[in-house]
């Protein structure tokens, strides 16, 4: 009786429906109108988001000043989009939202996922020799850090030469979660996330698109889903928080260049490494006690830009992509994990830890000797004695001034015999002269 029952309930809702496609034909044709419209209206709403100032990327980073440092033919030489209305808190020459990479094909490896990616030729490249076929590399590294590398397919790439640390180590328990879409909108782009398994946290984020791969151009973004970050250097900050929702971009680049207070300039040193201490939610800003960090492998001249949706921008000249998320969760942990990958310091002499007396700008000797003299008198303890640059004979290593710093070999063997430890500046360059310059010909 229950198999004739729902026979007759199938065989009357058939009946109802043939009668309904004759009364009204036109319902079929309509509803499959109806169905694309609603896709089509969706595509262009993605299209005009991805479009809109809050959800810009800068095709222009290089200009000092949003407006005055390039006009509207260059940006459209650069095969991105202008907005002659843009106002000064929004991006005014903005990359083409369908700028990307397809995924061609996907396979497991021993290490995690290797994915193979081809960029999107509907559009022209920013610049010259653009990396066409891509492989990202995703490796389980350890259950706490995980590492993914985008590199050219065809031709290989420099790469930072001095060996991690730690080895891949085999993972049981990883803490992160690796996801990645093939259908991003528009023109179903690849784009793909990090999680925190344990919270769904999510921690790299790349669905903002501004994927780019050229030669001497290399370009990530990733979509900021807290705003408490640390990190990156070395540059002047008014606190060590940064402002995420500011338009600023920040140059990494070691050189010999002094610290003046304001200046985003980039100084002595380089660290591509950040932290994020992560929120309790997308809506709650307050710390949820979890952070993790993220290091960029790469020794070429780079910069990293915030904008207000909010999103980090992170831009080098040569190498490869090549990233490692710690996980953490506590900031003690991320610290030890980032450490044990690159290597930890050498246990540091015990004198080194004293008070040291260093400056640029001794005049001679004897300007060295009474500042020396000076905190002596006043009760300065101090356990190192420094010589900058300005003890060389024109500036040359392994000289010494013959008439500003004579004498300095044995005023320092005296400071030898008081305790006084002593250290010279070196810089790594060379001039070329073979005639005169002994350690040239050497």
């Amino acid at each position: 009786m229950l198999v004739q029952s729902a026979t007759l309930a199938q065989l009357a809702w058939k009946a109802t429906l043939k009668v309904w496609f004759v009364i009204f034909p036109w319902i079929i044709p309509v509803t499959i109108i109806v169905i694309f419209s609603l896709i089509v209206i969706t595509i262009l709403l993605v299209v005009r988001l991805s479009q809109s100032p809050s959800h810009r990327i800068d095709c222009y980073p290089d200009a000092v000043s949003t407006f005055s440092n390039y006009s509207k033919e260059a940006c459209l030489k650069r095969n991105c989009l202008f907005d002659e209305k843009a106002t000064m808190n929004t991006i005014q020459c903005y990359l083409k939202p369908n700028c990307g990479y397809r995924l061609l094909s996907k396979k497991q490896t021993e290490a995690g996922l290797r994915l193979k990616l081809t960029r999107n030729l509907a559009i022209e490249s920013l610049f010259s020799e653009p990396i066409d076929n891509v492989i990202l590399d995703v490796q389980y590294y350890t259950n706490d850090i995980l590492r993914f590398k985008l590199y050219d397919q065809n031709k290989p790439r420099y790469e930072v030469p001095i060996p991690l640390s730690a080895p891949l180590d085999r993972v049981s328990s990883p803490q992160y979660e690796f996801r990645y879409s093939s259908n991003t909108l528009p023109d179903n782009l690849f784009s793909f996330m990090i999680k925190r398994r344990s919270t769904q946290t999510i921690l790299f984020d790349t669905s903002l698109g501004g994927l780019v791969l050229n030669n001497q151009f290399l370009q990530i973004v990733t979509r900021l889903h807290s705003s408490h970050i640390y990190g990156f250097g070395e540059n002047n900050h008014d606190v060590l928080k940064h402002n995420v929702y500011e338009r600023k971009t920040w140059g990494i680049f070691a050189r010999d260049q002094g610290t003046n207070w304001g200046s985003n300039t980039n100084h002595y040193s380089a660290h591509p490494f950040y932290v994020v201490m992560e929120q309790t939610s997308e809506s709650d800003e307050r710390p949820s006690g979890n952070m993790h960090g993220v290091l960029l492998l790469n020794s070429n001249a780079m910069d990293y830009s915030f904008d207000s949706i909010p999103s980090l921008t992170v831009r080098t000249i040569g190498g490869i992509l090549d990233f490692f998320v710690f996980l953490g969760p506590s900031p003690e942990q991320v610290v030890q994990q980032y450490t044990w990958l690159i290597g930890q310091p050498l246990l540091p002499p015990y004198w080194s830890l004293g008070f040291q007396l260093s400056r640029w700008g001794y005049s001679n000797l004897t300007h060295m000797q009474s500042v020396l003299e000076r905190n002596r008198n006043a009760n300065v303890p101090f356990d190192v004695q420094y010589a900058d640059i300005d003890y060389m004979d024109a500036r040359k290593d392994f000289t010494i001034d013959p008439v500003n710093f004579r004498g300095l070999n044995e005023y320092f063997l005296k400071l030898s015999r008081d305790g006084i430890r002593t250290m010279i500046i070196l810089d790594p360059t060379m001039i070329d002269d073979t005639k005169t310059y002994a350690p040239t010909v050497e």
